[in-house]
């Protein structure tokens, strides 16, 4: 079911970002490989195609983190951590990840927070995971400045049938519209950051950042070129589990844009998932933050260890197109061992769905040795239910 096509369409508009390009608009393609379905013309016309997609949080490595990926040969596997998700991420036809933190290229050396640079093996292991579509535009995708940006452009290349994008080594680069291609039917796929913890890129291309102009015109283009059009927005406030005002104006933005669906990821809590109506009537689904998949964040509180996967379906016939089956399946961080100002013992990092999770791995949770708190799964399902409203809840 996955790995089925692969379409990069580039789009050169005359006045497109912040470095002009004299040229009149070019469209160009190349679809690298297609599946070819049986049935004569008519048939394959009234047929409805229907294409499943799940999207996971942030993707946070820290030191804690790798030092246990880390294989004797001193290559990394990070696949153990996502072995009781792993089947839900494979079985759909696209599935997207927030990549929080930047995979800048080994010969800088592996770190963690503040400014971090996850190993290049964490790539591949995505790819293997299933993974089609990767966010690249986070507050930390400068930590390790121009080289940062061109290792992990040259990290992803490498990976077959993948679209990672937000951040580009060239004005053409970051004028191409990045589009995914499954079972006939295709996606655009851009991304955007609020910003870079103060870092300012070398050149206006080099990573996109939330501007009306510019999202306008991307989007514009994506939709000459594509059925459907996926936002990745990197916004919010840390911590809170409400969307702040940027959050909202910009998915109404996004919605009278007619963006078919918006992920959310950066305030590490999960935020409610709502339809927003634009100017003519469309509906435009806005999960306004995942939280946290994969982390070792250890300064906050059970919310940090709180994620989702949001699944859907893209559906679309001769007449309509729409987005159905819309669910929120709850995760779990879990990791075990001590954290305190003498000892960091934090060990056996794991992702659960939270309907799989039980109190007993609740119990031996890092953070209740800790720091003193109760982490439970009653609480953690409590907060989900408060957040995520009960028309996105799996009724059992």
């Amino acid at each position: 079911m996955k790995k089925i096509g692969f379409l990069l369409a580039a789009l050169l508009l005359s006045g497109c970002g912040n470095e002009k390009v004299e040229e009149p608009m070019e469209t160009s393609s190349e679809i690298i490989s297609t599946s070819e379905s049986s049935g004569n013309l008519e048939e394959q016309r009234n047929e409805e195609k229907r294409v499943s997609f799940l999207g996971v949080g942030d993707n946070l490595i820290h030191n804690v983190i790798f030092e246990e990926a880390q294989l004797e040969d001193g290559s990394f596997d990070f696949k153990p951590m996502f072995e009781n998700v792993s089947d839900d991420i494979e079985k759909v036809d696209l599935a997207f990840i927030n990549q929080e933190t930047l995979i800048g290229g080994d010969e800088f050396g592996f770190s963690g927070y503040p400014t971090f640079n996850t190993p290049s093996n964490m790539a591949g292991n995505l790819n293997e995971l299933g993974f089609d579509l990767v966010n690249g535009a986070s507050n930390h995708s400068l930590d390790k400045g121009k080289q940062g940006i061109i290792n992990t452009l040259e990290i992803w290349d490498k990976q077959e049938d993948m679209v990672f994008t937000g951040v580009f080594d060239s004005q053409k680069e970051r004028d191409t519209i990045p589009v995914i291609e499954r079972d006939g039917v295709t996606f655009s796929f851009l991304a955007y950051t609020y910003g870079t913890n103060g870092i300012e890129p070398d050149v206006s291309y080099r990573l996109n950042y939330f501007d009306e102009d510019l999202i306008t015109q991307d989007i514009e283009r994506a939709k000459e070129v594509s059925d459907f059009v996926i936002v990745s927005a990197h916004w919010g406030d840390e911590h809170m589990l409400e969307p702040n005002d940027f959050q909202k104006d910009y998915a109404q933005l996004f919605a009278d844009l007619e963006v078919d669906a918006v992920i959310g990821t950066h305030p590490h809590v999960i935020q409610p998932v709502e339809w927003v109506e634009g100017k003519n009537g469309n509906q435009t689904l806005v999960v306004y933050s995942l939280g946290n998949f994969l982390s070792a964040m250890s300064t906050g509180t059970e919310n940090n260890m709180l994620g989702g996967m949001i699944s859907f379906d893209f559906v679309m016939t001769e007449e309509e197109k729409a987005i159905e089956n819309v669910k929120w399946d709850a995760t779990v961080m879990q990791y075990t061992g001590i954290k305190n100002e003498n000892t960091d013992s934090r060990n056996h990092f794991r992702i659960y769905q939270l309907d799989e999770y039980t109190e007993e791995l609740a119990s031996q949770h890092a953070l209740n040795s800790s720091q003193g708190n109760q982490l439970s799964k009653e609480s953690l399902q409590q907060t989900t239910e408060n957040v995520i409203d009960a028309e996105f809840l799996s009724q059992e």
